[in-house]
């Protein structure tokens, strides 16, 4: 498993039983001791492979923790992302794109890791996405954990990988331009 660097702050079972409340749902006891180890985190120089078509890997940057700052906290996350989220996922992570990694609460596939891309929400009515519209990562946090390998741009090899699409905020094209 790659370095993680914990989060300062301790962990509360307290405010994540909060959320299990909420949800109605426990979460996976290796996900609990995660959190007790480690509290959320970051994850720096690293790479998770899918075998995926659409997305065929993202690197991580934050786990969600409990009672810490409100834009990594897992409860403050799930309370922002819950309506555009399908029902029963909860956001655990975030990747460097601003991608979610969700874990499924569901009686099916229960435990499941899922990346949701925000972008994808624009082709679905209100609260009509589905598990299946998320991206399958891992049948588990423990595999997910096995799957985060490291990763240095200046040795690996990125053949293969091609931008197919950038877009720049026109105004902010003029500043760069100096044309205001």
């Amino acid at each position: 498993m790659i370095d993680i660097k914990p989060n300062s702050k301790k962990f509360n079972l307290k405010h994540l039983e909060k959320l299990e409340q909420k949800l109605g749902a426990l979460f996976p006891q290796e996900y609990v001791q995660f959190l007790e180890d480690y509290n959320g985190g970051e994850v720096e120089n690293n790479i998770i492979e899918l075998h995926s078509e659409e997305i065929e890997s993202f690197s991580l940057s934050t786990f969600f923790g409990t009672k810490v700052e409100y834009i990594n906290d897992i409860l403050s996350c799930y309370d922002t992302f819950k309506k555009r989220i399908p029902k029963g996922c909860v956001p655990i992570g975030r990747d460097v794109g601003g991608n979610i990694v969700c874990l499924n609460l569901n009686k099916e596939n229960f435990g499941n890791i899922l990346l949701w891309d925000p972008d994808i929400e624009l082709d679905f009515e209100e609260n009509e996405m589905e598990i299946q519209d998320l991206y399958y990562v891992a049948s588990s946090f423990h595999d997910f954990l096995h799957m985060i390998k490291p990763y240095d741009p200046e040795e690996d090899d990125l053949d293969g990988y091609e931008v197919e699409e950038v877009w720049i905020d026109p105004d902010f094209l003029k500043v760069l331009k100096g044309n205001e």
